[in-house]
């Protein structure tokens, strides 16, 4: 399939919302560093809305699950489309419900997803995405080394293969298979990409994350469960058990680049009343709002962090 089949023709649920160039890209050496969280992740995309309206774009994104799927819509310079399909999808049970589970052995419906919500209802911008000359790199694990593999942006196609991968969580989704590799979620093995970030040579990342402060990741419960669907693969069962100690580590790390000044962290003030899967439109709404307004308190402390490493100047904006 050519990347443009996804452009927006044809006719759709919704109006197309036209993708949207942005004013600026910041500097090579300015990082955007995204965790998951499954519908969680909505506070994300409400962030990127503040971006968006700002008109910054940045260089580099290193996202995985949730994180990589949201962040399409940012790249592609679609202000308000995630809240869209918020109010419009997330509520209908094909899009995450137990039913699911047990008609496709996956908690989302990754069919009706990330194929016939942007191909039928709500289009995707593939012009503008395509035309970001940034690196966007989407995170899976590989089931059969329990590593994450990363994927550029001219990997993400309109089949959304990679994003699919990235977000498919252990216990409740199915593997996905790519170019022969057996993939799963990458929040796995790389909880919060900011060691990725860093490998790859950043100076200063803004990391959005979908818990709040104080927050850290217990010990994974379901041992006995784990063992048994994944017994042909050792090494998913390996990193989902380490999984709490690479999260502390990877949020012990952001939090100590953000006491240095090389970071700023976006994330929720508040604990939050959903999980990974709920569907509740009114409580997501909720909290894309939130992160819409979280994400623009913190725009003027970024381009300050930026400019005080001397990657920009006062006026570059």
């Amino acid at each position: 399939m050519k990347r443009n089949d996804g452009m927006i023709t044809g006719s759709f649920t919704h109006n197309p919302i036209a993708g949207k160039p942005p004013r600026v890209t910041l500097p090579k050496g300015c990082a955007l560093v995204l965790e998951g969280g499954g519908t969680r992740g909505f506070y994300s995309a409400g962030v990127f809305e503040a971006f968006m309206d700002a008109g910054i774009m940045f260089p580099y994104i290193a996202a995985v699950s949730a994180g990589a799927a949201n962040g399409l819509s940012y790249v592609a310079g679609q202000p308000m489309r995630n809240r869209e399909v918020v109010e419009h999808y997330v509520g209908d049970h094909r899009y995450v419900s137990k039913r699911n589970m047990l008609k496709y052995r996956s908690m989302f419906n990754m069919e009706f997803v990330f194929h016939e919500v942007p191909q039928k209802h709500i289009p995707f911008d593939w012009d503008i995405f395509d035309a970001q000359d940034i690196r966007y790199l989407t995170g899976a694990m590989d089931c059969a080394t329990g590593r994450t593999v990363w994927f550029e942006k001219q990997d993400v196609t309109p089949q959304l293969e990679i994003t699919m991968a990235s977000c498919s969580v252990p216990l409740i989704s199915r593997i996905m298979r790519h170019n022969g590799l057996e993939l799963l979620d990458g929040g796995v093995t790389d909880p919060i990409p900011i060691e990725k970030s860093l490998e790859d040579g950043n100076v200063f990342h803004v990391v959005v994350l979908t818990r709040n402060a104080g927050y850290t990741m217990p010990e994974f419960k379901q041992k006995r469960l784990l063992r048994l669907v994944y017994r042909k693969y050792p090494q998913v069962v390996r990193a989902v058990l380490e999984r709490p100690l690479v999260y502390n580590r990877q949020l012990m790390l952001c939090e100590q680049l953000e006491r240095e000044g090389r970071a700023v962290i976006i994330r929720p003030l508040l604990p939050l009343g959903v999980g990974r899967t709920s569907s509740d439109p009114a409580k997501l709404l909720e909290l894309y709002d939130e992160g819409h307004r979280e994400g623009q308190l913190k725009l003027d402390e970024i381009l300050s962090r930026c400019e005080s490493l001397g990657l920009i100047r006062h006026n570059h904006l």
